[in-house]
């Protein structure tokens, strides 16, 4: 009772915030989607609309009290609404008409709000307000599933969260994979965090979030979450500027859960290398042969869970000598999940957010690094590098493309380089052209500053230094 009536009160709040301050409403509604309250309150958010009011409240105090300094448009924007618009489309020949509904309902949300995000998310208030939402709520559920693993140990599909069942946080494979993302987010947090006041052991709390969300992780006995703490360490080493330190902690780390792991982790994560007998491994396997051979046919897609249609003939084994057949298996991958509903068109716009994503952040990094006044962006930026290739990497295995953390990242790299470009533009001052015409059109149009008066972001006034505009020319070749 105290917990749902403690939520209540968290709920209304960001409402009551959210009216006259409109980021805060979205931020709501990161927190609704990431914790999900409703699956653990017993009485009043789970009898009402909760993401529907949240979202709708974000959308509306927007469009009438917010609508100024938009991002310029990306590719990966652009891609973002041509997917939800094209999920649309193929529900005009879904395979299984129902079940395409049902899934097009929360994925098309996800995508439709991963693209609105960048509207409201704007200053670098904003930006960390956005970044400790979502790590918060997600860690609400993985910082006491990964206490549990310290104490008794973890299992393959053992619900040690706040949520049971087997969907969203409850389900293993998807659990293990946010929490592998929030890692990085979690550093940068406990190294730039400006909201929460900057106690003596505040970057420790952080890295003691991070440390849970890997044993997290490992306790949920995925394999894939073994292929993502891979690519975690990989990339995290790759982007530091301590390679030696990192590489002792990370060789200390690694011989502990060699060390410490259960046989039982250790028999389930060692069938990686004997997929060709491996029932999971192998059912993937020859899922994804289905796939290709679906697409074949149907280049489009068969929209919305068309797995449903599927038909795979599986080798013979100790209980069945002549072989049997399974129907309506998951794709367990992010990529064939896409091809398989989307078709060649869904998964090319994919692909296209991902490499658009990737390389934009990695020219954030790149430029800003050694401003120090956006230290903070090149480390912000290394960071959803890191959650997003721990996406792609552990994703191969399963099916989580339209879930809503992933979007949620892009959003963030898209919100970091429009305060970039705002930021940059607001110190030179001296639009022209087009952009100058663009510029006072959405001035005008959002009833704020004069035509001749430049706009300026919140957080922004510290970065009018000479320094920052002389090493910008500087990287340029300009004088």
């Amino acid at each position: 009772m105290l917990r749902s009536a403690w939520l209540v009160l968290l709920y209304l709040s960001f409402l009551g915030l959210g009216i006259t301050t409109p980021f805060v409403m979205t931020l709501g509604y990161v927190w609704v989607d990431t914790f999900q309250p409703q699956a653990v309150a017993y009485f009043i958010l789970n009898e009402l609309p909760v993401a529907f009011i949240m979202g709708a409240g974000a959308f509306l105090t927007y469009f009438a009290l917010d609508r100024r300094s938009p991002p310029p448009l990306t590719l990966a924007s652009l891609c973002q609404v041509g997917l939800a618009i094209w999920m649309t489309i193929t529900l005009s020949w879904a395979e299984l008409p129902d079940r395409a509904w049902v899934k097009w309902d929360w994925a098309f949300k996800a995508m439709v709000f991963a693209a609105f995000v960048p509207l409201v998310i704007r200053s670098r208030v904003q930006i960390e307000a956005f970044v400790q939402t979502y790590v918060f709520s997600l860690a609400a559920n993985f910082v006491p599933f990964g206490l549990k693993v310290l104490a008794s140990g973890g299992g393959y599909g053992r619900n040690l969260g706040l949520q049971a069942g087997n969907s969203g946080l409850a389900e293993g494979g998807y659990l293990s994979t946010v929490c592998l993302m929030a890692v990085p987010l979690a550093l940068f947090l406990g190294r730039h965090g400006k909201l929460i006041p900057r106690l003596p052991m505040m970057h420790l709390a952080y890295g003691g979030i991070a440390v849970l969300a890997i044993v997290t992780a490992i306790g949920t006995y995925e394999r894939s979450a073994l292929v993502g703490l891979v690519m975690l360490g990989l990339y995290m080493f790759l982007r530091s500027r301590r390679k030696f330190l990192f590489a002792l902690i990370g060789g200390a780390a690694a011989i502990a859960v060699m060390v410490l792991a259960a046989k039982s982790w250790d028999a389930r994560v060692s069938t990686i290398s004997d997929y060709a007998t491996e029932g999971s491994a192998l059912t993937r396997l020859l899922m994804w042969k289905w796939t290709l051979g679906f697409v074949s046919e149907h280049p489009f897609g068969g929209s919305f869970d068309a797995y449903g249609i599927s038909t795979i003939m599986m080798p013979p084994d100790a209980l069945n000598p002549g072989g049997y057949v399974q129907t309506g298996r998951a794709y367990h991958s992010i990529y064939f999940e896409v091809l398989g509903d989307l078709g060649y068109p869904g998964l090319i716009m994919f692909l296209l957010v991902i490499v658009s994503s990737l390389w934009s952040l990695l020219r954030l990094s790149r430029k800003c690094r050694k401003i120090p006044d956006l230290v903070w962006v090149a480390d912000l930026s290394d960071a959803i590098q890191t959650g997003m290739l721990v996406f792609l990497t552990a994703g191969a295995f399963v099916g989580l493309a339209f879930q809503p953390p992933f979007w949620y990242f892009v959003a963030m790299g898209i919100s970091l380089r429009a305060y970039l470009w705002h930021a940059e533009r607001a110190e030179t001052g001296n639009l022209q052209g087009w952009r100058l015409t663009a510029q006072r059109a959405r001035e005008a149009m959002a009833g704020g500053s004069r035509w001749d008066e430049p706009t300026v972001l919140p957080e922004q006034a510290p970065l009018r230094t000479g320094t920052w505009r002389g090493a910008t020319r500087a990287r340029r070749g300009g004088a």
